[in-house]
């Protein structure tokens, strides 16, 4: 009886340790699980987000009224790049003609863009330019002036800190 009583003791050891590896392996896909979700979670609350903040941006060259009648006919490209600047595009074919365009993106709506021609002669002398600018414009102030209000919550600093 004593042989028999070990066998059921090894027995019932072995179901128990089974059945701890099985509880532990449960509990261990369960964290991996909710491990799992969580970062899906934090994933996917880096994509597109109602009231995300869309910077504006600028691109190209600022052309003014002041260089455009700073220009005369018979100017060097040097000095047309002096006044103007560098253009955004020459064209390696037709090299008398320079292109400055500018575009102002506000929040993913272009709101204004405008496209200045600079033309010179076989001589590589300046002739004229094509193009106009645009009538409104619009300052850094009036930019400003369209940014959303910052939120106040209890984690803002004070203002008078």
């Amino acid at each position: 009886m004593i042989a028999g009583q070990s066998i059921n003791l090894t027995k019932r050891f072995y179901t128990l340790s089974f059945i701890l590896q099985m509880k532990t392996q449960i509990t261990s896909m369960r964290l991996a699980l909710i491990l799992t979700i969580l970062l899906g979670f934090a994933t996917l609350s880096g994509c597109v987000f109602p009231g995300v903040y869309k910077l504006n941006v600028q691109q190209g060259n600022i052309v003014t009224q002041d260089m455009l009648d700073k220009l005369k006919p018979g100017m060097t490209p040097r000095q047309v790049i002096y006044v103007m600047g560098n253009p955004v595009l020459r064209n390696p074919y037709e090299q008398q003609r320079w292109d400055y365009i500018y575009t102002l993106e506000v929040r993913d709506k272009v709101t204004k863009n405008y496209r200045i021609s600079v033309f010179f002669d076989d001589k590589n002398s300046y002739t004229h330019y094509t193009g106009k600018l645009p009538s409104k414009e619009i300052s850094e102030v009036d930019q400003l002036k369209t940014l959303p209000k910052e939120e106040k919550t209890h984690n803002t600093v004070p203002e008078d800190f």
